[in-house]
């Protein structure tokens, strides 16, 4: 391995045409290959010298056996695992981000639908932005489509409100096309997390629910939850009981 020239390198550092600031000199680890710090990676023999420097623009540069080495960032990369929602109106879809690879970690990743962190929810047929920034400032944006698992409109519908108060106007829980799916379980729970009705073969007359509890006493006004299960569907949410 030959010596780093010294009066060469000091050229190179003042024919630059911009003011650098200089880091220590550094000796590739006994370990050899390969020395990585929280700004760089460089591949080399055991016991080469080099002089890592910046420019204005903000990028690296190492000086190495004499020469001038520009040392650009990469992109960051990263694998993205997109869910879709099982139907048009519907807002079960997910999107994740993983093996993120590039710049310096740690990273950060926000999605156009609000969500932060590597998993984003609540997400229903459109596009979408996910931007993922390294802990030194490298950003990638990456535009993406959530399409439904069928094309077609969501088969079953659920309200989030009934008003069980005697007017004969939205005094029970209806669930639209509830007679494709008519073996059914349903249960209602309460913000406490206990259990206050429950129903087999939901058909919106014979069974169903209109803010009543187990032992058939109207419930307080209040939002109750659901869970509707019927064979590998299962869905979720909210009804408002307003008296």
């Amino acid at each position: 391995m030959k010596k780093l020239n010294t009066t060469l390198l000091i050229w190179l550092i003042s024919s630059l045409g911009f003011a650098q600031i200089n880091i220590d000199q550094n000796v590739i680890s006994s370990s050899s290959d390969i020395d990585t710090t929280v700004s760089f990676i460089i591949t080399s023999t055991t016991g080469e010298t080099f002089i890592q420097t910046f420019n204005p623009e903000g990028k690296v540069l190492r000086l190495t056996q004499g020469f001038e080495q520009t040392f650009e960032e990469g992109d960051i990369t990263f694998d993205l695992n997109i869910t879709s929602p099982l139907c048009n109106e519907r807002n079960d879809g997910f999107a994740e981000v993983s093996n993120i690879v590039g710049c310096e970690a740690p990273y950060t990743v926000t999605w156009s639908n609000g969500n932060g962190g590597n998993r984003a929810s609540s997400m229903g047929v459109g596009e979408y932005d996910v931007q993922v920034v390294s802990f030194n400032g490298c950003s990638e944006v990456f535009t993406f489509t959530v399409l439904a698992t069928n094309n077609i409109p969501c088969l079953l519908k659920f309200y989030s409100g009934i008003t069980p108060n005697g007017d004969a106007t939205n005094e029970t829980w209806i669930i639209d096309n509830i007679e494709l799916f008519p073996n059914n379980d349903i249960t209602f729970y309460n913000r406490l997390g206990n259990r206050v009705w429950e129903g087999s073969n939901y058909d919106n007359s014979t069974v169903v629910w209109g803010g009543e509890n187990l032992s058939g006493n109207d419930l307080p006004s209040d939002t109750y939850f659901y869970i509707f299960k019927s064979g590998s569907n299962v869905e979720k949410g909210w009804v408002e009981l307003t008296r």
